[in-house]
């Protein structure tokens, strides 16, 4: 068994890992180089305490009165250095630790944002606020004083057990007799603490999610009364992780008992055939007092060295599962920001564009579209035909495996995503709204908002009057995700939002899906108005809209199976006269 967990380490385990975080343990070299400075001091002054302790008790032995004067004031500058270098490592440590983790979770985050569409939807809320919470913290084994520990014990080893051959070679030598019992448990229980750390990171992330899922869906939860089993789901979970972390802390308790044992038997091996070699008048009662002291400092890097490795393993577990994220390949370094687009209305090219999000499905098969800047473009068809699809590939969110997408001429793949979004305003079908106030909400929309832009862009979208019924008007609270409104309220806001980017191209999933028949027809009108001099994308259900645009695509399966105007298509007795037959009998259909 041990053989195997000692064939279990590999240089190449560490390799990436140390990799990853080489470039912020260079960032803060001056913190690293301090700490390795007083390691250096370290270990001078443990082999100082016991040449002092040795001295001193010899004069005191031989009563040399003169020679004990002549050592206090060297012992008091050895408390003195002892206790500032104490303070300057915790500093330092402090510094060489934190630094990383906060850069660290930096650099995390803006990876994560800088993520393909398609590798965002893989990851689960829970894992990436695991990844934050337990897994930088987690490294910490791998940085900081643990990383200078692994020249420093080594060293201290070397250092103390040279000294002591100069007390004496044969007490020396038997001091070393628990090494192979040391290196061996180390190496064991390193890896039993890796697997367990392992199980343990797996579960605090599922537990997270479970969490987050359970809150962000409130209302459903009580809907379909499931609040007893997702706490049973919850309670099960979080007893099983309870239980790996007894068995976590009973092996790190074995391995600390092991470690005292350890050091209990050299000290007392050492002290008993050294009090024989006393009084043979081999060695001093200083020189046996000096080898006791240093007996421990022999043994606990060697120990320490073992709990280096099982501390080791576990921060691998956690740079392991930050390397799962950060090795995803990203389309750019730079993060998107808000740039203003030159002013007028731009036209958009769909050029025999294909895309499938597994990449053998295709949602989009060889489309092709022409809207002409200034100009109105309404897209209806079944659920899954792929409408929202060709608005994710227009903002950018994805790539089209084959064709071209072309905004004002300009192909969109040569456009960073600060200047491809930055010509559109995007309303969703469900309307995301931030924890804060209403202000902070409408205030995202684009830098150097006014208050009077503010007013005017939420009356026109009949947000207004609500607005100022509330407690504190626009600086009123609206919770997590806008919980605090209605459907109506939500999405009357985010195109409030809208209208305040103030953005040449519009593009509009269901905007008016979640309004009731008098608010569709006051916010249709403001669309309208901010239609103008504009080229518009809707997506739409309700043939308010429809109607009204200059030209209506009909789509299934990814491809355009009707085009034309809105009395055209009503001519051609085909999909789209059906979906109006059916909305005019108030009939439900497939469609969306």
């Amino acid at each position: 068994m041990i053989a195997r967990s000692i064939k279990a380490f590999s240089i190449q385990e560490f390799k990436k890992p140390y990799r990853m975080l080489f470039p912020f343990l260079w960032k803060h070299r001056r913190a690293y180089a301090g700490l390795f400075f007083f390691m250096f001091v370290d270990v001078a002054l443990t082999l100082a305490y016991a040449w002092f302790m040795g001295t001193i008790t010899d004069a005191a032995v031989e009563g040399s009165f003169d020679k004990l004067g002549r050592l206090v004031p060297a012992g008091v500058l050895l408390i003195s250095l002892s206790i500032a270098s104490g303070y300057w490592n915790n500093m330092l440590d402090f510094r060489a630790t934190a630094n990383v983790k906060k850069d660290l979770k930096e650099h995390l985050l803006q990876h994560v944002l800088l993520l393909p569409a398609a590798n965002i939807g893989n990851l689960r809320s829970g894992a990436v606020m695991t990844h934050f919470m337990d897994d930088i913290h987690g490294i910490g084994g791998m940085i900081g004083s643990s990383l200078i520990r692994l020249v420093k014990l080594p060293l201290v080893f070397i250092a103390v057990f040279v000294y002591m051959l100069q007390i004496h070679w044969f007490l020396s030598v038997l001091s070393l007799a628990v090494i192979p019992a040391a290196l061996a448990s180390g190496a064991l229980f390193g890896v039993l603490l890796r697997r367990n750390n392992r199980v343990i990171q797996a579960l605090c992330e599922n537990l997270n999610s479970l969490l987050n899922e359970t809150f962000l869906g409130t209302f459903v939860v009580r809907s379909f009364s499931l609040e007893k089993k997702l706490y049973r789901t919850y309670t099960a979970e979080n007893e099983r992780l309870f239980e790996l972390e007894t068995k976590d802390t009973r092996l790190r308790g074995w391995f600390r008992a092991g470690g005292e044992a350890a050091g209990a038997a050299a000290f007392l091996l050492s002290l008993c055939v050294g009090a024989y070699f006393v009084s043979n008048r081999v060695i001093s009662i200083g020189s046996l007092l000096s080898f006791v002291n240093l007996t421990n400092h022999l043994i606990y890097p060697l120990m320490g060295i073992a709990g280096l490795w099982a501390g080791l393993q576990s921060s691998l577990t956690s740079a392991e599962r930050l390397l799962r994220v950060l090795e995803q390949p990203l389309d750019t370094r730079e993060l998107p920001d808000y740039e203003c687009p030159p002013p007028g209305a731009k036209s958009i090219a769909f050029k025999d564009v294909s895309f499938g999000y597994d990449g053998s499905t295709r949602v989009i098969d060889r489309f092709s579209l022409d809207v002409p800047a200034g100009k109105t473009v309404a897209i209806v068809g079944a659920s899954g035909a792929g409408k929202t699809t060709l608005f994710q590939l227009l903002l950018g969110f994805y790539k089209p495996e084959t064709g071209d997408i072309l905004v004002d001429g300009l192909s969109a793949g040569a456009l960073t995503p600060s200047r491809l979004r930055g010509y559109m305003a995007h309303v969703p079908q469900d309307s995301f709204l931030f924890s804060g106030t209403v202000r902070d909400n409408l205030l995202l929309a684009r830098p150097g908002v006014t208050e009077a832009a503010m007013i005017d862009a939420a009356r026109s979208a009949n947000i207004h009057d609500f607005i100022v019924s509330l407690p504190n008007g626009y600086d009123t609270e609206i919770g997590e995700r806008g919980m605090k409104l209605s459907g109506g309220q939500k999405q009357r806001l985010a195109i409030a939002r809208a209208i305040l980017k103030d953005a040449p191209i519009l593009l509009l999933d269901e905007a008016t899906s979640a309004l009731d028949g008098e608010t569709e027809h006051q916010v249709q009108e403001a669309l309208q108005r901010l239609m103008q001099d504009r080229t518009t994308l809707v997506i739409a259900h309700r043939l308010s809209t429809v109607r009204n645009a200059d030209f209506i695509v009909v789509l299934d399966q990814g491809r355009i199976a009707e085009s034309g105007t809105h009395e055209e298509l009503l001519r051609k007795r085909g999909t789209y006269r059906e979906l109006t037959r059916r909305q005019t009998n108030g009939i439900r259909s497939n469609y969306r």
